[in-house]
């Protein structure tokens, strides 16, 4: 940093180190959606360590709040906005106990990973940025406010329940991108959606032959970013392949399982067959045949997807053969990925569907899905499609909350001000982007319509699978980046007009 106090490129280096150290601190602290105690009293912790004001409102989001300095007294208040929870997602095999255990997280050339499990990256780097600018902001710089939300990753419960009078101002800058270089000025809207099937079950009579039938290998990730990756969905696989196989040979169904998370591609997935031990040669060439065009579709974009066939363990019972056709052939229909792309901005996608889990519990066969759209209006009528696709199917049809979508302002100031502190630090223009993924900023703006909101973060890679990765060296240049726009926002463009 120059002594007149203007970050510089140089800066970021020792930046990383210290972002490196706070992250390390958060991802050894549980908290996956639904379970950031930990992380709340570690944010308070350190706020009362450094002297800041800080609470918690009932909803458990924490506000942290530090004073202009330099000149910046008097200045609009910034909003620094992060998330501390995280997708917790481990790798076929990994014996991980995310309730109680931290992340095991290493650096390797300037880059973060999570040996076995997601890294949570998303939003911890984010997070870890706005704690250290609020420790290090620079000694020029607005009033600043960091609000670290909960359970963004699930219901958004969070930013939902912010209550815009402990808003410290109308300039809001969101920490959860994941890609340098780029501000982010919409986001698309999310719905969850859950089909409930009554799934009793039948006890096996006669000789049958047991058989698992998965799809694993595929390489998943969050099902906005990679909406348009065309990568492989397991559980719409799956349900194709078994509807297929009922159709060519029939077979019972005795287990129906796959997927993590509603906000992710599911990767993997499987079903326990039952089948009559005079077609099990036929069943296997049909597996083997799918399989191999799975693999010529997928090579590019899966290359680690595979379908095997092996046999089972036995069994004592199934399901009753109305469960098991309804389940499959819905599974089978649901649309996958992308349903339409923006009319306006070229490959932007409007409008998609993943197919996220399947699982049974005291009785009851559930799919689970997620659809996003930046359209309001084909987010509703996607839902009035759902609540139809579930009674035709037999299946009960939950819609337990709609996030609203994020549009595009014509007008932004803290837009213009980061682009012009982007192109002064690096020499090169940031890259405006709509975004077909939920962000917080949606429930703010609908909260607060005066709000001028943006998003921006460093480079993540993989977010919401065992794949993810993170880049410190980015993670520094977004924070200099920060500084330097705080510094502006407290008059510092105008004072070094007058010299």
């Amino acid at each position: 940093m120059t002594e007149e106090g203007k970050a510089t490129p140089a800066d970021s280096d020792r930046d990383a180190a210290v972002i490196f150290d706070i992250f390390m601190r958060i991802a050894a602290i549980p908290r996956c959606s639904g379970n950031e105690d930990g992380i709340v009293r570690f944010i308070l912790d350190r706020a009362a360590a450094a002297g800041f004001m800080a609470e918690k409102d009932t909803a458990g989001n924490v506000y942290i709040t530090r004073p202009g300095e330099g000149g910046g007294e008097v200045a609009p208040p910034v909003v620094l906005q992060a998330h501390m929870d995280m997708v917790c997602v481990a790798a076929p095999g990994c014996d991980h106990d995310f309730a109680r255990e931290g992340i095991d997280c290493y650096e390797e050339d300037g880059i973060l990973r999570a040996r076995g499990t997601s890294l949570g990256a998303d939003n911890g780097i984010g997070l870890a940025i706005g704690l250290h600018l609020m420790e290090h902001p620079g000694k020029s710089h607005p009033p600043i406010q960091l609000i670290a939300t909960r359970e963004e990753e699930t219901t958004m419960h969070g930013a939902a329940s912010l209550d815009p009078a402990c808003i410290a101002g109308t300039t809001v800058i969101n920490l959860d991108d994941e890609e340098e270089g780029v501000i982010t000025t919409s986001s698309a809207g999310m719905m969850a959606v859950a089909f409930a099937f009554s799934a009793p079950r039948v006890r096996v009579r006669g000789p049958v032959s047991w058989q698992t039938v998965e799809v694993v290998g595929g390489r998943g990730g969050h099902s906005g970013m990679e909406a348009a990756s065309g990568r492989a969905n397991a559980l719409s696989l799956l349900g194709k392949l078994v509807s297929g196989l009922m159709a060519e040979t029939g077979c019972a169904i005795t287990s129906l399982t796959g997927g993590e998370r509603d906000n992710v591609i599911p990767g993997q997935a499987r079903v326990c067959i039952g089948i009559d031990p005079a077609v099990v040669k036929q069943v296997i060439l049909f597996i083997r045949e799918e399989a191999r065009a799975c693999r010529e579709t997928y090579r590019e974009t899966d290359p680690d997807l595979r379908i095997r066939i092996f046999p089972a363990t036995p069994q004592k019972d199934v399901f009753t053969p109305e469960t098991a056709a309804a389940a499959v052939a819905l599974l089978a229909r649901l649309p996958t990925g992308i349903c339409a792309m923006d009319p306006v901005i070229p490959g932007l996608v409007a409008t998609s569907v993943n197919p996220a889990t399947v699982s049974e519990n005291e009785g009851v066969l559930t799919i689970g899905l997620s659809a996003r759209s930046n359209d309001d209006a084909a987010l509703a009528k996607l839902g009035d499609t759902f609540r139809k696709m579930g009674p035709e199917a037999g299946a009960a049809v939950s819609i337990p909350g709609v996030a609203p979508a994020w549009h595009y302002r014509e007008v932004s100031p803290i837009r213009e001000t980061v682009k012009a502190a982007y192109r002064d630090l690096f020499g090169r223009e940031a890259h405006l982007r709509g975004l077909h993924a939920g962000l917080e900023t949606a429930w703010i703006a609908q909260k607060m319509p005066v709000a001028d909101l943006i998003a921006i973060g460093p480079d993540i890679r993989d977010a919401h699978t065992f794949l993810e990765s993170a880049s410190l060296p980015s993670a520094g240049r977004v924070c200099v980046l920060l500084r330097e726009t705080l510094r502006r926002c407290a008059g510092g463009v105008e004072e070094d007009n007058e010299d």
